[in-house]
């Protein structure tokens, strides 16, 4: 992993979710670039630098953000990780899909509350998207933990055809953070699968990386999101991998799950 991309409104969700990104960055050796948005009335970038004083607030709110990258900035030197910031006029969630595809990041790592500003896209139906789209794995965190690790991921998929190349990623993930992977399947009635069958079918997923050694979870549920929240409820884990895109019923229970969560939410793309 060389690079990580970290959406700040610098609100507490965000520095929470800085801190996520600065403790990964420092197990894996990698560097962080740190994006904030600021909409503008208009074109910020093409405006003659003589009417900027026609606009004192948007002046002002340039002006902090700028102090605040810098001060995430020399706060990630002091951390000795290597660090960029990227500020953007006027855009919205595009802005960080735009940032996403240039396909220079391994790992987004975004806060699910902001403030204000970017807030709309780290919650509610614009996350999703920025989170669907996002050909790289995703780390949606919520709360502060007591400490910065990641003792144990969990992996919940339908483990169909095409999981394979993303989870050689996450197993990359894995061996950087130091934490045992555990493959999760909820079963229910609408897909509902004899125990022999998702057995079979989680063996036969595990078979194709034969060097590790994963535990495998079978949950009953009405639904993949009261699945998803039940095992929450009864397994502490420090950090979740959900498979979405092609999973749509998994994808339609994303925010439920997340407004459940007590834990970090990673959602990986294939």
């Amino acid at each position: 992993m060389k690079k990580i991309l970290v959406p700040t409104d610098f609100s507490e969700g965000s520095k929470i979710a800085t801190e996520y990104a600065m403790a990964i960055a420092e197990m894996c050796s990698t560097s962080i670039v740190f994006l904030h948005i600021v909409v503008t009335p208009l074109d910020w970038v093409n405006l003659p630098l003589e009417k900027e004083n026609l606009y004192p607030e948007t002046k002002a709110e340039i002006g902090n953000s700028k102090r605040a990258l810098k001060e995430l900035e020399n706060y990630a030197h002091s951390k000795g990780v290597p660090v960029e910031t990227s500020l953007q006029f006027n855009k919205s969630r595009e802005a960080i899909e735009e940032h996403i595809n240039k396909g220079e990041f391994d790992l987004v790592v975004m806060g699910s509350h902001g403030a204000r500003g970017i807030r709309e896209y780290m919650i509610g139906s614009n996350a999703q998207k920025v989170i669907r789209n996002s050909a790289i794995p995703v780390l949606v965190v919520k709360n502060q933990p007591d400490e910065y690790t990641f003792r144990n991921i969990v992996f919940a998929s339908t483990y169909q055809d095409g999981h394979v190349p993303t989870f050689q990623k996450i197993i990359e993930l894995g061996e950087n953070l130091t934490a045992p992977i555990h493959l999760l399947y909820i079963n229910t009635p609408y897909y509902f699968k004899e125990s022999e069958d998702m057995e079979y079918m989680l063996n036969s997923f595990a078979e194709g990386f034969p060097n590790y050694n994963f535990q495998k979870h079978i949950y009953n549920a009405f639904n993949e999101e009261r699945g998803i929240s039940n095992f929450m409820t009864k397994w502490v884990w420090m950090c979740w991998l959900l498979q979405l895109k092609e999973n749509r019923i998994l994808s339609s229970y994303f925010p439920q799950v997340l407004r459940k969560a007590s834990s970090t939410i990673w959602i990986t793309q294939y």
